[in-house]
């Protein structure tokens, strides 16, 4: 049972007028009734002034409910940051770890029964423009995209501790890194590159450092977002350079030197596909099209294989900039200050129609994170 279904969960609405944003009822944001969970949403504000975490309940009928704003202690860009993984939770949902870009750091919140954060702390994130984040168990490890490097950090009861002798250049030819997250398994940190068309891979070893260093060129150009099959095999979205109706998605088994091996590239006819989430039965793949304003869905097959369900499976409109799913729904943010829109998952893998639940977010509104309810 999850944590959050042992508690009922409390209101805070903190700060919404504050912050201009608009909620959406579930008369009027739902196309359709919603038979999952309820879920709480999670992104962050990236505000130059001070970072916050943004965290809302979308209820079940499909409405939204503020849960308010949580300041990380840092501070952002004020623009997107054209990443995946700004903000995670850790697998029991007890944590939640984000970026702050503005201020090279960051932070960690544990998470309270009613899906409220209290900030542990903040701490530096060992490079510059920290852009992605990664947790498994204690270990954290942050992509600081201005430096080209990575860093390890330990998540305790107090907040993050820096590990020494972590930080670790990714491969010489890596260029504008998008995203590092370490494999369901935990022996490898994957980072894709997007301009140097390159996918660094790194084994980490006991102590919570990076062993050794490989690095694939990608079979696909633009490697950008991915995410990863129950078997591990990772799922990469291609933008090729934005071009129009190039986009694909591409599947990659890891060898036993961390080298990834292609399975399968399969073209789904949009425009700049960008990030990817695989839902919780390893079945079924959604990549947001940011050129296209839409979503395409996927099906993965024994042996990590990819077969398009459709192009264009969900429009969402604007240009959707991050995924999460929670629940039976798919949540989709379309920045910069734009939208939280969410999509039912139905049980053949396609999406429902799209319905908007929050509205005039923070310009640089980044990344989401989801927890559900059931």
């Amino acid at each position: 049972m999850n944590r959050l279904s042992r508690s009922r969960l409390k209101i805070a609405a903190i700060g919404l007028g504050a912050l201009g944003l608009t909620l959406i009822s579930g008369a009027g944001a739902a196309a359709h009734e919603n038979r999952g969970e309820a879920t709480i949403v999670y992104t962050t504000s990236n505000a130059t002034g001070g970072n916050s975490v943004l965290a809302f309940r979308a209820e079940r009928d499909g409405g939204f409910t503020s849960l308010g704003s949580f300041p990380t202690g840092g501070s952002g860009t004020g623009a997107g940051l054209g990443s995946q993984g700004a903000i995670v939770l850790t697998q029991d949902s007890s944590r939640l770890v984000t970026v702050n870009a503005g201020s090279n750091s960051i932070s960690a919140f544990a998470v309270d029964d009613d899906g409220t954060l209290r900030l542990l702390g903040t701490a530096p994130s060992g490079g510059n423009d920290p852009i992605s984040v990664t947790a498994r168990g204690r270990l954290v490890y942050v992509l600081n995209a201005g430096s080209n490097t990575v860093s390890g950090l330990l998540l305790g009861a107090h907040g993050l501790s820096p590990i020494r002798g972590s930080t670790r250049s990714l491969s010489p030819s890596a260029h504008a890194p998008v995203q590092a997250s370490f494999t369901p398994d935990g022996e490898l940190l994957v980072v894709a590159e997007k301009a140097s068309n390159t996918i660094d891979t790194f084994s980490v070893v006991g102590d919570g450092l990076l062993g050794q260093l490989t690095t694939t060129v990608s079979t696909g150009a633009t490697p950008f977002g991915f995410d990863f099959d129950r078997a591990g095999h990772v799922l990469v979205s291609d933008a090729f350079g934005g071009a129009a109706g190039a986009s694909a998605l591409t599947s990659y088994r890891a060898g036993g030197d961390g080298t990834l091996h292609a399975i399968n590239l399969v073209p789904n006819g949009e425009s700049a596909a960008c990030w990817v989430v695989v839902d919780r039965s390893g079945r079924h793949a959604y990549v947001a099209n940011t050129g296209s304003g839409n979503v395409s869905a996927y099906s993965i097959g024994h042996g990590g294989t990819l077969a398009l369900l459709a192009g264009d499976a969900a429009t969402t409109g604007g240009h959707p900039t991050d995924e999460a799913l929670g629940g039976h729904r798919l949540f989709v943010l379309d920045g910069p200050g734009g939208r939280i829109v969410s999509a039912t998952v139905l049980a053949s893998g396609l999406l429902g129609a799209p319905s908007t639940g929050v509205s005039s977010l923070p310009t640089g509104a980044t990344g989401l994170a989801t927890l559900s309810e059931k």
